[in-house]
């Protein structure tokens, strides 16, 4: 009888639990949802159904897609221009929200996904123009995903330790402390050994 009280409790705490892992809880985790969730909204943008098989819509990282999407030798239709360029205000504002979780990363990842942003703008906007074929879109996205991806990966290297290396440094740190000549445990070599008195 007396754990009833108890089962109950933990369900409702449970319960809530559950529900505030589902909301961000910080700043940066409700920027990072925001910008993903505008960007997810753009798949699903009627304005932009005319595109919506010629291009990726979000910011999606896919090389298959984007191999499949460089065979497309037709440049953008009157109408698709249009669309286009409500694409591109679109991002425009999926970018901004972006952009404002920066403040909370390293200044080197930072630096390296506002440049990858902004050459995506800027390739947009060279597209909305009707200068590229859709296949050429395609090519020079993937090309400016490769770089700036290969930039960030090594920033966020060098921002970060790895965890191998910090458990390296402990060893070492472990092994350089000299064991207790009264205790039966110590270091022989590079194994703790026990012996019994």
């Amino acid at each position: 009888m007396s754990r009833l009280p108890f089962l109950l409790g933990s369900l409702f705490l449970s319960g809530c639990v559950s529900s505030q892992i589902d909301r961000p809880r910080t700043q940066w985790q409700q920027l990072q949802q925001l910008s993903h969730q505008c960007f997810l909204d753009l798949k699903n943008d009627s304005q932009l159904e005319s595109i919506a098989h010629k291009v990726t819509l979000d910011r999606t990282y896919d090389r298959d897609l984007y191999f499949k999407l460089a065979g497309i030798n037709a440049t953008p239709a009157p109408d698709e221009q249009i669309a286009i360029r409500k694409w591109e205000a679109k991002l425009k504002t999926c970018y901004k929200l972006k952009a404002k979780g920066y403040a909370y990363e390293p200044a080197s990842v930072a630096k390296w996904s506002r440049e990858m942003d902004g050459e995506q703008l800027a390739l947009v906007h060279t597209f909305s123009g009707g200068r590229l074929s859709y296949g050429e879109f395609a090519a020079r996205r993937l090309e400016i995903d490769t770089r700036y991806r290969s930039e960030i990966t090594g920033a966020i290297s060098a921002d970060y330790k790895r965890p191998e290396d910090m458990q390296q440094k402990k060893a070492n740190v472990i092994q350089s402390t000299p064991s207790d000549p009264w205790s039966a445990c110590g270091w022989e070599g590079a194994q703790w050994i026990c012996r019994s008195l």
